[in-house]
């Protein structure tokens, strides 16, 4: 199974790992603001995950999960590198940004037309996982993953669908 990058450390990003464990993945934690964090969650997942610097993590990974939060999208982005190929899942909750998701916004600093938004929900309690993506390869390899782990994907289609989802966990995280 392939090694699945996590940028972010705290409990979300661990629980995300979880999941990706269950499907059977090492997971590889690294966090932009302090490195023990990342060593800290990997110790949570436990078996199959361990921490890295972002930038040797974008090296071994064919995938990152995006986990931080929003202020903290640029330094995550530059210090992971050009991450041009591989799958990038988003996981951030990004304020209200007007026309375009932060899936959207990512893709375009990236220049990675394989983005997927993902992983929001609050796993604890979600009946589903909902994904958004351009790239219908991409879109599938997540949804495969998150399958694998035993959960449900819900495959709401391109990346603009990504707005939807971000204004809807909005709304769930003020309620």
């Amino acid at each position: 199974m392939a090694i699945i990058g996590i940028v972010g450390a705290d409990a979300r990003a661990v629980a995300i790992g979880r999941v990706i464990r269950k499907a059977g993945h090492t997971v590889c934690f690294s966090d932009v603001n302090d490195y023990r964090t990342s060593i800290a969650a990997a110790d949570i997942v436990g078996d199959g995950a361990y921490a890295a610097m972002p930038d040797r993590q974008a090296e071994a990974c064919e995938t990152i999960v995006l986990a931080v939060r929003w202020q903290d999208v640029d330094r995550a982005l530059e210090a992971i590198g050009r991450f041009e190929e591989g799958i990038v899942v988003d996981a951030t909750r990004p304020p209200s940004l007007g026309h375009l998701s932060g899936a959207e916004l990512l893709a375009h600093k990236l220049n990675n037309p394989r983005v997927v938004k993902g992983f929001v929900e609050p796993l604890e309690t979600a009946e589903f996982i909902r994904i958004a993506s351009d790239d219908v390869g991409a879109r599938a390899e997540v949804g495969e993953l998150i399958a694998r782990s035993g959960r449900t994907a819900l495959d709401v289609g391109p990346l603009q669908r990504a707005r939807d989802i971000e204004r809807e966990i909005a709304k769930q995280l003020t309620l």
